[in-house]
């Protein structure tokens, strides 16, 4: 669990932060009325926070003292005050002040709330920059290191394609125009063949000049998200990189609940002959390249439901998850494709590694037990195989289908390959 520090000498403000904090975003939140407290926790908890939330104006730290000493643990701070940036300017350009909220706004707490979930969301999220000046560079740098965002550099668009090669979950690119080898624009064109804008967000920085308006709307028609004039305000960039990232997470989370199964978070029966229509009919031209699909099934889950109730074969569902995650490894795609039942495909193995890899599967169930306060209980799995790819995928799944049917025949917790 994340802890959050919280020093406030407003019992009001501070409770109400910590309310929300744990029970809204399901962290810790950790109350401090003055610096003395907030050394004591800081001692307590070894440093080890996520974020902390610093007043400005504290009985025993009047003048932003607290603030000159939390940094110095690198914990990303957000500045609590009741006067605006400008007074306060110095204070929060510091390198580890990731923001400032003023307390009278009536916004105040969710800004707050929202900047917390945003810094410890961010921690796997990856941003690249592409600039060929290394001072601007650097600075934009530490910007999205304040955030704790993986940040990645390059100074012009061939260098910041091979990044992407390397690194394709990247979520946002902020590009500059003119760059030796390749511009942003033709970067930008490049990485809409790819990508499309609800899968990477491009930003793109330009300086204020007579064509500043016709190199943007350039950018735009060839898929750019949004620009920043250069000589912009921490806030400002801010406010541009959060909302994007936002929006993106609103299109992730569509996508997820067209996509994912409820319960599990594993794919669905749609995505997998979505996704795996893709996949099929790549290999399917290809010589060099292989693909099984596997159907699991979990043995007599009724008798599950019955003996301990629907709440207990939800955990066994759930389990099914986590072993198949930990064991399938990369070039597979896991769904779930109802009920207990769920699917496997396996690409670019060969027919040992994947008799072995499904015999792995059903051993680990076998000897999984599940421990719950209500009860304690194991269960076998049966599965069916195939390396016939058939006419579609819909054929190839079918006959991995018919392979778990002889499985359950012939006395489950086995795995059978399907015979033509």
């Amino acid at each position: 669990m994340e802890n959050i520090l919280i020093v406030e000498d407003s019992m009001s403000v501070s409770n109400a932060l910590k309310v929300i904090i744990d029970e809204d975003l399901g962290y810790n939140g950790v109350i401090a009325h003055s610096k003395k407290e907030a050394s004591e926790k800081l001692l307590e908890y070894r440093g080890k926070f996520a974020v902390a939330l610093l007043d400005l104006g504290l009985p025993d730290a009047p003048n932003g003292e607290v603030v000159d000493f939390v940094v110095k643990f690198n914990i990303p701070s957000i500045v609590l005050t009741g006067s605006t940036l400008k007074d306060d300017e110095k204070t929060f350009r510091n390198k580890h002040i990731v923001d400032y909220v003023i307390k009278e706004s009536g916004f105040a707490i969710d800004y707050t709330l929202s900047l917390v979930k945003r810094i410890v969301s961010n921690r796997e999220k990856k941003v690249l920059i592409v600039d060929d000046s290394k001072v601007f560079l650097e600075q934009a740098k530490m910007l999205l290191d304040r955030y704790q965002l993986k940040v990645f550099s390059a100074e012009d668009g061939v260098e910041a394609l091979e990044i992407i090669k390397d690194h394709p979950d990247i979520k946002i690119v902020f590009t500059d125009y003119n760059m030796p080898n390749m511009d942003g624009l033709e970067l930008t064109k490049n990485l809409r063949k790819k990508y499309r804008k609800d899968e990477m967000a491009i930003i793109i920085m330009t300086a204020m000049n007579s064509d500043t308006k016709q190199i943007s709307a350039k950018f735009l028609k060839y898929g750019a998200n949004d620009y920043i004039y250069k000589g912009f305000s921490d806030e400002e960039f801010y406010a541009r990189l959060n909302s994007s990232l936002e929006i993106l997470e609103l299109f992730e989370q569509t996508r997820d609940k067209a996509n994912k199964d409820y319960m599990t978070g594993m794919f669905n029966r749609r995505y997998l002959y979505d996704a795996g229509q893709e996949m099929y009919t790549r290999i399917k031209v290809r010589e060099d390249d292989s693909l099984a699909a596997a159907i699991i099934d979990i043995d007599k889950f009724k008798n599950i439901n019955d003996t301990w109730g629907h709440d207990i074969g939800d955990i066994a569902i759930k389990e099914v998850v986590v072993i198949l995650s930990k064991l399938a490894g990369d070039n597979s795609l896991l769904a779930r494709l109802g009920g207990e039942e769920f699917c496997i495909l396996l690409r670019g193995r060969t027919e040992e590694e994947v008799k072995d890899l499904v015999e792995k599967i059903r051993e680990a169930f076998e000897k999984n037990i599940i421990k719950t306060a209500k009860c304690e209980f194991g269960y076998t799995v049966s599965i069916g195989a195939t390396f016939d790819m058939g006419d579609t995928l819909e054929d190839m799944i079918n006959k991995a289908d018919k392979a778990l049917y002889n499985a359950k025949e012939n006395g489950r917790n086995q795995v059978c390959y399907y015979e033509d």
